[in-house]
């Protein structure tokens, strides 16, 4: 736990409970290496196993992950004026899912996406890291 100012706490989540914010949460903020350095792109995802899931359409992502399949996945939620909220990070490895029955699996997967458009390509982050923060009033 640390003391932030005066009002405020820091604490380290549990994975157990980083895994069951990442269930609730329908939309992330993704890090993916592309050309010369870092872009961050929203995505609607899904938990499955323990890993994440989302679909996307042809373009930067794809080309940044077949380049470098490091990535990073962060939501969180946060009050302002309340001064509290949490944040988990998920760091690993992202492909492009081509196997014909991870590919069924995942359209079983309940994804709601938000943007209309191409969005065929499916694609699974195998976590090596999930890590945690909850910001509380002191």
């Amino acid at each position: 736990m640390a003391v932030i100012d005066a009002r405020s706490w820091m604490d380290h989540l549990p994975e157990r409970e980083c895994w069951e914010l990442l269930a609730q949460a329908r939309v992330g903020r993704l890090g993916v290496l592309v050309d010369s350095g870092p872009e961050i792109y929203p995505v609607n995802f899904v938990v499955d196993r323990e890993a994440l899931v989302f679909r996307t359409g042809p373009g930067t992502k794809l080309r940044g992950l077949d380049r470098s399949p490091a990535v990073c996945l962060e939501v969180d939620e946060i009050s302002a004026t309340e001064r509290t909220g949490w944040s988990v990070l998920v760091k690993g490895a992202a492909h492009e899912i081509t196997d014909v029955e991870e590919e069924r699996r995942a359209a079983s997967l309940d994804l709601d996406l938000w943007v209309v458009g191409d969005r065929a390509r499916w694609v699974r982050i195998q976590p090596r890291e999930v890590t945690g923060r909850r910001l509380r009033p002191r």
